[in-house]
């Protein structure tokens, strides 16, 4: 359970769909189609529109922004879920027999309601993520109800303490359902500081738009997604403690432990062969679900957490490059690719090992503090701070021995609350671990087989100071290299450079019927069918400074129209008396200047630029490829042009 696969399930259904409603998009154009169809095409251009600008973005306003509002939706669900438990049971019990103290009838009252208000303000809150209500009317309300849960659940919190409506010298204990009523008033406390910091970041210091387009769709799903999990885990609770004679929160600490595959089984093992019947698909869709949860925060937190991280490292980099840079027109020359390269894994260095700091610091907190916690709660079965150590970690972990479990009515409420956030917190920390090591035996793998050494510290470090050799990269073979850490591409894109390729090849042969196989047209289609290969069977393929420099010559080579057209706006400029010399030497000025430096003016871009290759937020294959379709389109028009004329 520590690393269910599902990397991020709903993100990559979510491209495909995208790819989908994008084509027709352009066969139909945007205007038509009112509707759903409609609205999604709008929340998508406004997803592609708020991740661009978030990833310029400071990290603390990428957490008020994006994070904050997910914590928010996805615990909602599980306090609703927490107060539930408070009113299922009584708080009070004596402590001779064990035998219920009934709740007063007031504490009922006030219970029930702080739950129907945290149930309406959970509502509104899964409104917002979906657009149904405006931010600027949910979040308020949000807010407003889940401070007034706490508050209203803090009264009897207070008074339950006191020896209220019992005779004198009655002994009594506190029950799981006033520690539930506890975690609940929390979380109706935390999430609401943490929306408020959301809003406060939209209207006070407008570090961006009051509003969630923040979260992609597929980001908001995950409320849903728990939404749908805490509704079966409840379900599921409430079945076996019927079949098994459990109280219901018994039943579900029970249906905790079993989902999350910590499966301690010494206390409450199923024991009817009606209970043990369904346990077989009651486990098989609780994992699932709880995988895709997982997943899905792995996926869509965490993996768009690490692309802000290396964005914010990049332009950090950049930034420090751009200072030293004596003059902006050196954009072309071999050693600001150099630095581009060492900047781009410097920024992936310190996202892997930060992430694993991040992880592991999470991890350290949960097992200490948590083992702390279970020392105090379960003090009346003389656990020493070691036992408690021992069972955070093996539960951590999912081994569950089952030789020590919780039996307190205060351990197993926080046990419930601990392993939701503990279990996804390993996942994260094994998945960052292996990402660390897969690259270090990837690394070690391709230097062996290839004997070829990649871009070391040293040399990263020596580049960013301004004291890399030019010469350097001709010692390697000119061949591109892949990124070890890319993801395998999805069935849409396979598609798509299928297609690209197909036409590639298409304009290439036409070209040669014509018999113009060497023309520019021509040259560029063979490369744009060999960049969609790329495309298709390399992500995140790294080319060497040979590709780029015949691939930036061909988007800044002239076609023989382009040169007239050139030659005859000269001409008109000397005949009104706007230039000087003649046109011969104009002429003579135009050929000697590089093609690349034409690429660079019709283009606009370098390579430590905001449209650059860097920054571009595509893979290297994906940015080159859409230049050299470009420009093979404005190539093709003009030939049009000049045969109809």
């Amino acid at each position: 359970m520590n690393d269910p696969g599902l990397d991020s399930p709903i993100q990559d259904e979510y491209r495909v769909v995208e790819h989908n409603i994008k084509a027709e998009t352009d066969e139909h154009g945007t205007h038509k189609g009112p509707g759903i169809r409609a609205a999604f095409r709008k929340e998508m251009r406004e997803d592609d529109d708020e991740e661009e600008v978030g990833f310029f973005q400071p990290k603390r306003w990428w957490f008020t922004s994006t994070a904050f509002p997910l914590v928010a939706g996805t615990f909602g669900p599980l306090a609703n879920l927490f107060s539930a438990c408070a009113l299922s049971q009584n708080w009070r019990e004596h402590n001779a027999d064990g035998t219920g103290i009934p709740n007063p009838r007031w504490l009922n009252a006030i219970t029930g309601f702080s739950l129907a208000l945290s149930l309406l303000g959970n509502g509104v809150l899964l409104a917002n993520f979906g657009h149904l209500l405006r931010y600027s009317i949910a979040q308020p309300i949000t807010i407003s109800l889940w401070y007034l849960s706490a508050i209203l659940l803090l009264i009897p919190l207070s008074l339950t303490h006191t020896a209220l409506g019992l005779p004198e010298g009655t002994s009594y204990e506190l029950t799981q359902a006033y520690y539930y009523a506890i975690i609940s008033c929390v979380l109706y406390f935390v999430l609401p500081s943490l929306l408020l910091a959301n809003a406060l970041g939209a209207y006070v210091f407008h570090a961006y738009p009051p509003s969630f387009n923040a979260l992609t769709v597929p980001q908001r799903t995950l409320m849903l997604q728990t939404i749908i999990y805490v509704l079966y885990l409840a379900a599921g609770a409430a079945v076996f403690a019927r079949l098994e004679g459990w109280s219901y929160l018994d039943g579900l600490y029970w249906a905790d432990y079993t989902l999350l595959t910590i499966g301690l089984g010494s206390d409450f093992p199923p024991t009817t062969h009606a209970a043990r019947a369904l346990l077989m698909p009651f486990a098989v869709g609780g994992i699932t679900l709880i995988g895709l949860v997982i997943g899905s925060v792995r996926g869509l937190v965490l993996e768009r957490g690490k692309i802000k991280v290396i964005r914010r490292t990049v332009e950090l980099e950049r930034q420090k490059w751009i200072k030293k840079m004596e003059e902006p027109d050196e954009g072309w020359k071999r050693h600001e690719w150099e630095v581009m390269r060492a900047i781009k894994r410097r920024a992936e260095r310190i996202r892997k090992y930060s992430s694993l700091a991040s992880s592991a610091l999470a991890f350290s907190l949960l097992w200490f503090l948590g083992a702390l916690v279970f020392f105090l709660a379960e003090a009346p079965q003389q656990w020493t701070y070691f036992s408690a150590l021992y069972f955070a970690y093996t539960s951590l972990l999912t081994i569950g021995y089952g030789d020590l479990y919780p039996r307190s009515n205060a351990g197993k409420p926080f046990f419930v609350v601990w392993s939701l956030m503990a279990v996804p917190t390993v996942t994260i920390l094994i998945s960052n671990v292996g990402d660390i090591l897969v690259g270090w035996v990837r690394g070690g793998l391709m230097r062996g087989l290839s004997g070829e050494a990649t871009s070391s510290p040293k040399k990263t470090s020596a580049l960013l100071k301004g004291k890399g050799e030019e010469n350097d990269g001709e010692k390697n073979e000119n061949k591109p290299k892949r990124d070890a850490g890319a993801p395998p591409p999805s069935d849409a894109v396979k598609q798509m450079g299928t297609d690209v390729e197909h036409l590639g090849q298409a304009v290439e042969r036409a070209e040669e019927r014509r018999g113009q196989g060497g023309g520019l047209s021509a040259r560029i289609a063979r490369q744009v069918s060999r960049l969609a290969l790329d495309a298709t069977n390399k992500p995140g393929v790294e080319y060497e400074w040979a590709d780029w420099e015949s691939w930036l010559t061909l988007l800044g080579e002239r076609t023989d129209g382009e040169r007239k057209k050139g030659k005859a706006a000269k001409r008109r400029k000397l005949m009104r008396g706007e230039g000087s010399g003649s046109a011969d030497s104009g002429d003579s000025a135009e050929d000697s200047a590089s093609m690349r430096s034409r690429a660079e003016e019709r283009g606009e871009w370098t390579w430590l630029g905001d449209d650059g290759p860097l920054f571009s937020g595509m893979s290297e294959t994906q940015w080159i490829l859409g230049k050299l379709c470009e420009r093979l389109e404005q190539v093709l028009g003009e030939e049009i042009g000049g045969e109809e004329e």
